[in-house]
């Protein structure tokens, strides 16, 4: 599987706080087919808490690359959203191209919504080697797939084949974004700045590590170049997660909130505190605990909070575990 996709190694990262939703499908060791990701609701059995029916869940399947082919979710039993990609390697998308391909327009640009930009960028490109990924809509089965097309994404690579540039058109072949990637001379991810559907730059990620320090940080710019996030990874001598902090600023670069998250010897999550505008003392803390395969990959993770109250630490009264099951099928 490639590390682009889903991390080769056992539980290292975990995301934001903000994509706690779609936890699960990034740190996974071994050659995936299928992963399935379950947040089933707590019952409480005296005074024990149970798994119940699932309040959410998410599927998705793999290629022999990888790469997601279907993406799914369900609220309940009840399927909510279905995303299918289909991905075309150079040849196709040069052929993809190929056909819509039309005589370059010289007094237009790409931010026009008028359906004819995706040709013009097919012309423009006509010679560079890309490949693509179309996403559509797989929620009504009914309709061709044609018919439910949601993107078309072309990637390119630079001279080592590591993706440089991304370049996202909507449904009816209007510009919708893009992406432009640099990288350090040791080969790592240096730079990412987006840009949006009029081509005017949005936000900018900057990626820097300390070898020394065993750190990787990430600081991310919006518009006016004002940093609203920064995340610090430290690494253990073995190359396991040690601890991320995460900080969100205002826009006077003021920290609003602060969450840290610790990890234990094989990298998977141990406890997390979240703090909120500089405070020294936490507002609540998480603690975990986690079961795994034989492949070392987690496949259950329960959390129990606690709150800090007049200065000591008790179990949030009243308050269900949240937990997280995940099944995976290997190939």
């Amino acid at each position: 599987m490639k590390t682009p996709l889903i991390l080769l190694c056992l539980c290292l990262a975990a995301p934001a706080a903000a994509q706690e939703a779609h936890r699960g499908f990034e740190d996974i060791s071994g050659k995936v087919a299928v992963v399935k990701v379950t947040y089933p609701r707590q019952l409480k059995r005296g005074e024990a808490w149970t798994d119940g029916p699932p309040s959410m869940s998410y599927v998705n399947i793999y290629d022999d690359n990888g790469r997601p082919v279907e993406e799914t979710q369900y609220s309940g039993k009840q399927l909510s959203l279905k995303k299918v990609t289909t991905w075309l390697e150079a040849p196709e998308a040069a052929a993809f191209c190929a056909a819509l391909r039309k005589g370059p327009s010289p007094d237009t640009s790409f931010a026009e919504t008028d359906g004819s930009a995706l040709e013009r960028f097919c012309s423009g490109k006509a010679k560079k080697n890309f490949t693509a990924r179309f996403e559509h809509d797989g929620t009504s089965p009914s309709r061709p797939l044609s018919d439910r097309l949601i993107s078309r994404t072309f990637t390119f690579p630079d001279k080592k084949g590591r993706p440089a540039e991304e370049w996202r058109f909507d449904m009816t072949g209007a510009f919708d974004s893009r992406v432009e990637r640099k990288y350090a001379k040791d080969g790592r991810l240096a730079e990412e700045t987006a840009y949006n559907f009029d081509d005017l730059p949005v936000s900018r990620t900057v990626h820097t590590f300390n070898k020394a320090a065993g750190t990787e940080t990430v600081s991310v710019f919006n518009d006016r170049d004002q940093m609203v996030s920064r995340t610090v990874k430290a690494y253990r001598e073995t190359g396991r997660l040690r601890r991320i902090t995460e900080t969100a600023f205002d826009d006077g670069e003021q920290e609003r909130w602060r969450n840290e998250t610790s990890y234990d010897q094989k990298g998977c999550r141990a406890s997390e505190a979240r703090y909120t505008g500089g405070a020294q003392n936490p507002d609540y803390e998480y603690e975990y605990s986690v079961k795994a395969d034989k492949k070392g990959n987690w496949v259950r993770e329960s959390r129990t909070k606690f709150v800090n109250f007049r200065g000591k630490r008790l179990p949030a009264p009243g308050e269900a575990p949240a937990v997280v099951v995940r099944e995976i099928t290997y190939r």
